[in-house]
């Protein structure tokens, strides 16, 4: 009997594990939405008084108990840029609400979470948020700040003027002035460079003619920068000044960068390349047919694109001339004709094209590309074949094909005591341009990439194992840096050079100096503290001669003074785009209650099935073991095994 009930006990955990019953359990999660605070961190809050009051709000907001049980708040501040913290300085140098709302939806996406934005609606630049629409459905409620009173102002609105002159040439300047208020008034326009009185203007407003373009000419007269400030003279009483002057600078250069493109074939390519070059006024382009071309004289830098035999002239003349040369070859270059020139390069080539994903050299040391970013580019088209480059050449990029990454070059650069020369082995890279504009919302980073391209073969100077980058001018409200490049003797990027920058004032006796910080792959000092004037600079490393010299202009103007009350018609409009309401810091009240009240911002269950084993396969294959055991042993000491 003991035997069968153990054999039993066995069979039956046997058939236990075999069996494995389950149940199901239901488990149930309430989520709450989210509600999104995204406060304005900049100065103009400060500015306008606002920012006791913001404070407070955010207080009273995150104090409401029915709010907690409701939702999950997150606090967001943002000036330049989204920030996941609020620091309640309110010292942003500039306010972006568009990208900051559309940086919110990529870590919030429930349609059931609202988005309160308290600001005052002054963006200085950016995207106009008043057509911002979220693309998850979430309501954006606005709270705005600042006196909505309207009183008289008057206001420099825009001075549209070039970056560059040219010597002994009158440049045209355009201002833009504003007047608001309800009662006529009169003023002056004046223009000065530097202490110099250069124009002046008698202006009159009315409540019907609120603003008026005022264009003239002035002669440039001295090679260098040049600060000039447009004022309109403020009436009596005017609470805002700070709005009624503008400062702009205008650098005098007596020579210009002539650049000549040569193609006898139409191609989206070649409007890329003009508007690239010309994006700077110190250089032009000129697009000629081979045919026309009789001299190339005056040009410092010669394009060509897409050659074939027709060009056999053109090559000869540069090649005389020894003037710097780009060719951009595809699938209607003529390769036949293009290898018996016997360039630094040639191309085994078939009939056949090729996509080709362009990739970024990381050692490149021509000049710096660190700004440059290739990210969803789409390939450019070529001629299928191998090509052979002679050495020595230096590849900016290379070519991705198929997703696989290559060692053959896609733009390649040979430097010579003659003359630079660059190949571009592709077409179709005005998609880039496009690309560029769709990721940053503008073309600078396309433009100021081939614009490196285009200073580098259209200058004959000496390769400088030291560079600085910097702009002539900057705002004091703005952060101000320099970066610069450092190179070994063997022209490859030095990341243990010890860059020491002095700044001097013009005028003033005091100097500042301080050393460069190492980056990724490039140099840095941050000059954000400078005062309002003229500075020259001179960079050097420690233990060389190595030392270059510049100079720019900081600019006494901060963008964030320019408002005097907020922006209620763009907050209103961008609030009933997204089916949320404007508010005013008094009408908080009525805020929370719409929030807690709304049907749309419940919280919601979710269930979730569960099926759990009903016994533990361990424990029962452990019970079987010991029952084996048991009997066994039991059989082995009564002789029956």
């Amino acid at each position: 009997m003991l035997f069968a009930f153990l054999r039993f006990l066995t069979i039956f955990t046997l058939l236990v594990l075999l069996v494995n019953p389950q149940i199901t359990i239901t488990k149930t999660k309430t989520e709450k939405p989210d509600l999104i605070l995204l406060t304005d961190q900049s100065k103009s809050i400060s500015y306008l008084n606002q920012n006791l009051s913001i404070e407070r709000i955010l207080g009273k907001i995150s104090s409401i108990s029915a709010l907690k049980e409701r939702f999950n708040i997150f606090n967001y501040g943002f000036d330049e840029q989204l920030s996941d913290s609020i620091n309640n300085l309110f010292n942003g140098g500039q306010t972006q609400i568009y990208n900051s709302l559309k940086d919110i939806q990529k870590i919030h996406r429930k349609s059931q979470s609202p988005i309160v934005l308290l600001t005052d609606g002054n963006q200085t630049y950016g995207s106009d948020y008043a057509f911002f629409k979220s693309n998850y459905e979430q309501p954006i409620y606005s709270i705005a700040f600042g006196d909505t009173t309207q009183v008289d102002d008057f206001k420099i609105s825009r001075v549209n003027a070039n970056k560059y002159a040219y010597l002994n040439n009158k440049f045209p300047i355009e201002v833009l002035v504003s007047y608001s208020g309800k009662t006529a008034k009169e003023s002056e326009l004046q223009v000065y460079k530097g202490k110099q009185l250069v124009f002046k203007k008698k202006l009159s407003f009315t409540s019907q003619k609120t603003s008026e373009f005022v264009n003239f000419n002035i002669k440039a007269t001295q090679v260098g920068l040049h600060s000039y400030t447009a004022r309109i003279l403020p009436f009596t009483g005017e609470k805002n000044q700070d709005n009624n002057s503008k400062s702009f600078v205008i650098e005098t250069i007596d020579q210009k960068t002539n650049v000549l493109l040569i193609s006898d074939i139409i191609h989206p390519d070649i409007a890329a390349l003009k508007r690239t070059v010309e994006s700077n006024e110190r250089r032009s382009l000129t697009v000629k047919k081979p045919s026309e071309i009789t001299s190339l004289e005056g040009y410092q830098l010669l394009l060509i694109y897409q050659p074939k035999a027709s060009f056999r002239s053109v090559y000869e003349m540069a090649t005389k001339k020894g003037i710097q040369l780009l060719t951009f070859t595809g699938k209607q270059t003529d390769w036949t004709f293009l290898n018996r020139l016997k360039r630094n390069y040639q191309k085994n080539t078939s009939t056949q094209s090729q996509e080709i994903v362009a990739a970024l050299a990381d050692n490149f040391t021509v000049f710096n590309t660190d700004q440059f970013n290739l990210d969803k580019y789409p390939p450019v088209e070529s001629s299928f074949g191998q090509e052979t480059l002679v050495s020595p050449y230096e590849a900016l990029l290379f070519k991705k094909i198929a997703n696989v990454q290559t060692t053959d070059p896609l733009l390649a650069f040979w430097e010579n005591g003659v003359a630079n020369e660059a190949v571009f082995f592709g077409e179709g890279f005005w998609k880039w341009r496009l690309a560029n504009y769709k990721r940053d919302g503008d073309f600078k980073k396309f433009d100021d990439f081939f614009g490196k391209v285009i200073q580098f073969l259209s200058s004959k100077k000496e390769r400088k194992r030291l560079t600085a980058n910097y702009e002539s001018t900057y705002y004091s409200a703005n952060s101000i840096k320099i970066t610069a490049s450092y190179f070994n003797k063997n022209y490859e990027f030095d990341t243990k050079g010890k860059l020491l920058l002095t700044v001097n004032e013009t005028g003033i006796k005091s100097t500042k100096k301080l050393p460069m910080v190492l980056k990724a792959n490039y140099y840095e000092a941050d000059l954000s503290d400078l005062l309002p004037g003229n500075y020259t600079f001179s960079l050097k490393v420690e233990g060389t001669k190595l030392k270059t010299i510049g100079r720019f202009n900081v600019l006494d103007f901060d963008i964030e003074k320019q408002f005097f009350r907020p922006d209620i018609e763009s907050l209103s409009v961008l609030s009933k785009k997204n089916n949320g309401n404007l508010f005013y810091p008094d009408q908080l009240d009525e805020l929370i209650a719409t929030l807690i009240k709304s049907d749309q911002f419940k919280p919601i269950q979710k269930s979730k099935q569960e099926k759990l084993p009903l016994i533990s396969w361990k424990f029962m294959l452990g019970l079987l073991l010991v029952l084996l055991s048991i009997e066994w042993f039991l059989r082995k000491y009564n002789g029956l095994i």
